[in-house]
């Protein structure tokens, strides 16, 4: 055990002994000031100190530090980061939409209208009674049949509530203001109204039908023209608006998924933009970091810019890892950019 000790107080003795020696070859405080010019530099350089958030707040800057014999970390928060929520609360949405969509191939809990026909079975009949009421009966049933069939209210309800959520995105996006937002708002709500209007009115029919079955006006030929005429004039009445919603819905996502795929190439191209911009920068500006011994690196932090992983569910960062030297050599003119940039280690995490 003192063997292990003394062996221990050695290492930690020679390590402290390595440390500020190595300390001794540069001024720590004179480092720290370097690397606060070099992060006010960036800043500037890649319009990172602008005020675009809520209640001014800056939505970019820049954090630094200093890893004893492995050089500056500097993380990097741009408005990009928070463009890219922006894509997925407007995903989110398109999400909700198709959920919506595939409602209208297999509704949950199916027809509401079905319980019509369950409800309207034809009751008991005693052997008396007369080929009229059978006739009367039978006329009833078909149009309780009808009315079951009938799935407008359905495809009309789903179609908008997919509108509805496509109109949303296309807002998230940008790609409509608030006003045209307002006229899509009043469009569905009208269309929703009408649909709901016309349901109240299937549902008033189908009772004034199972009520008119059970009494002694069952078999008059005029009752039963007046019934059958309104449930035609309801059912003309919903087609139209059937293909009104179906048409909105196809037409807001094709725009919806047109707007998202132009977002996505238009934010990958700024973020790359952005970082040929940040390896000019430290092309230019590289030096004023000439306290950090030369063969340690600078290391950037793209907060929230990193590559997408399938079984990832945050959003990770994208890192760049220069050497200094490398650094150097770019603002001598030993070497351009682009090398600069293929020297240097990128990796998302």
């Amino acid at each position: 055990m003192k063997r292990f000790a003394l062996i221990y107080s050695l290492v930690f003795t020679g390590f402290s002994v390595s440390m500020q020696s190595r300390a001794q070859d540069f001024d720590l405080q004179e480092l720290q000031g370097n690397i606060e010019i070099f992060s006010g530099v960036l800043e500037d350089a890649l319009d990172l100190n602008q005020s675009s958030g809520l209640f001014g707040m800056s939505l970019g800057g820049v954090d630094t530090t200093y890893l004893y014999g492995q050089g500056v970390l500097v993380e990097l928060r741009t408005p990009l980061a928070n463009q890219r929520n922006r894509l997925s609360l407007a995903s989110l949405n398109s999400a909700l939409g198709q959920i919506s969509a595939g409602a209208l191939d297999v509704p949950a809990g199916g027809n509401p209208f079905e319980r019509m026909v369950r409800r309207a079975s034809p009751p008991d009949v005693l052997p008396a009674e007369t080929a009229n009421s059978e006739n009367a009966s039978s006329f009833y049933e078909s149009m309780m049949e009808r009315i079951a069939k009938i799935d407008y209210s359905l495809i009309v309800s789903n179609s908008i509530q997919q509108a509805s959520d496509s109109a949303r995105s296309l807002r998230v996006l940008g790609n409509v203001d608030e006003s045209a937002y307002e006229e899509l708002r009043t469009e569905l709500d009208a269309m929703r109204a009408r649909s709901q209007e016309y349901i109240e009115q299937l549902g008033q029919l189908e009772e004034e039908i199972r009520a008119a079955e059970n009494s002694e006006q069952a078999g008059d030929s005029v009752l039963e023209n007046s019934v059958s005429s309104r449930l035609d004039e309801l059912v003309a009445r919903l087609e139209p608006l059937r293909e009104q919603a179906m048409a909105k819905a196809a037409e807001l996502k094709e725009q919806t998924e047109l707007a998202e795929q132009r977002y996505v190439e238009r934010w990958h191209e700024d973020v790359r933009e952005f970082e040929q911009n940040m390896y000019a920068a430290l092309c230019s500006y590289g030096s004023t970091l000439r306290v950090l011994p030369d063969d340690e690196s600078i290391s950037l932090i793209l907060k929230g810019l990193g590559d997408d992983e399938a079984n990832d569910s945050r959003r990770p960062d994208k890192v760049h890892v220069l050497n200094k030297s490398d650094v150097l050599q770019c603002q001598s003119g030993e070497i351009d950019i682009t090398e600069l940039r293929n020297r240097s280690a990128q990796y998302s995490y």
